[in-house]
């Protein structure tokens, strides 16, 4: 199955179902379940004042310590079932676009870099991840092993 490193905290919102977008500087096709792999790193992040209001009202205690986030470890899957731009998500990252007067249509600005905003859904966060192991850029294979929940 395949694979995706998502740097903490992302990876640990993802698996939990807080975090319901993945945003990419590419475009995918793929739809289906993926591994959710925590690589060595910790992203630089700050959340908005949208997401911290998320964070206050879901059930799941999220704290916000990398000290208590897995590392280079396979933690949960999750199912890639769309990749739009400007989701109305608070976890996608917005374009900036102008509104045509005559036909009210979105025009993206030119000489913007492209955010694409995966959508996610059905993730599942592992009670036990799947420790030291190394990720890799974009989509990369892991080989299912004893210890692995199947679905």
């Amino acid at each position: 199955m395949k694979a995706l490193s998502i740097k903490q905290p992302w990876a640990t919102l993802i698996a939990h179902g807080i975090k319901d977008i993945e945003n990419r500087t590419w475009r995918t096709k793929f739809r289906g379940r993926i591994y959710i792999h925590a690589p060595a790193k910790t992203a630089i992040y700050q959340f908005t004042d949208s997401q911290t209001d998320v964070l206050h009202s879901t059930p799941t205690i999220f704290r916000n310590n990398c000290d208590d986030h897995v590392f280079s470890a396979i933690i949960g899957e999750v199912d890639i079932v769309d990749c739009v731009l400007n989701h109305t998500s608070v976890w996608a990252e917005q374009m900036a676009y102008d509104v045509c007067p005559e036909t009210g249509m979105h025009i993206l600005r030119k000489g913007q870099p492209y955010v694409w905003n995966w959508v996610l859904a059905n993730p599942l966060l592992y009670d036990k991840p799947i420790e030291n192991v190394k990720g890799a850029l974009s989509f990369w294979e892991y080989a299912k092993f004893k210890g692995v929940p199947s679905l």
